[in-house]
């Protein structure tokens, strides 16, 4: 009897981009319906129970994936230095930050009609991490002496909905120049005169 030798085993570093990486390839190739366990776990060559463990939708799993492609672009954006610039040129900068694909929009939006539990999770994570932003923004702006008074929440979070709304009616996608277009027209045109319309 042949002895047949087995294929080593993943680490769990190298099982997850594997994961992940399938996820991100099916999604961008053939679109989200084509996210499922089963199509991840093949390209992946790994079994499905391992991914029905893990998490509990196709979403669940796809947010994990864009995390993980993210992480360190999601840091640098988080640790933006704002002293040295102008209210309006750093409300620029961070919504210049904005990279989500074509692909992962059209899914949100359809998670989003769905108001699923893991959605709901995005949109608290992705709000509070926005909210951080703009205090520490608007707090620079305060030491500049460009604003003396408090803003409101939804003021504060009103550019990044304004750009997740323009990326998800996109069909093709945004491409870093159209970005940086429509950052720099929403914050002259409307971000900043409702801000200054607080004092």
């Amino acid at each position: 009897m042949v002895n047949k030798k087995r294929a080593p085993r993943k680490t769990n570093e190298a099982l997850n981009k594997a994961i992940f990486q399938a996820t991100i390839t099916l999604l961008n190739n053939e679109g989200y319906e084509a996210v499922t366990f089963s199509n991840v776990a093949r390209l992946a060559k790994t079994g499905r129970p391992v991914l029905y463990r893990r998490w509990h939708s196709p979403f669940d799993l796809l947010l994990d994936a864009h995390n993980y492609f993210s992480e360190d672009e999601v840091d640098d954006y988080t640790n933006i230095d704002f002293s040295g610039s102008t209210m309006r040129e750093n409300l620029i900068r961070i919504l210049s930050h904005f990279n989500a694909s074509p692909q992962f929009m059209r899914a949100f939006l359809f998670e989003l009609g769905q108001n699923t539990s893991a959605v709901q999770k995005f949109s608290n994570q992705m709000h509070r991490q926005n909210l951080y932003l703009m205090e520490r923004l608007l707090s620079q702006a305060q030491l500049d002496g460009e604003i003396k008074h408090t803003v409101t929440d939804d003021v504060k979070l009103l550019p990044f909905n304004l750009l997740q709304y323009q990326a998800m009616m996109t069909p093709n996608g945004m491409t870093p120049e159209s970005v940086q277009t429509f950052a720099e027209s929403v914050v002259d045109h409307i971000v900043v005169p409702a801000i200054l319309a607080q004092q």
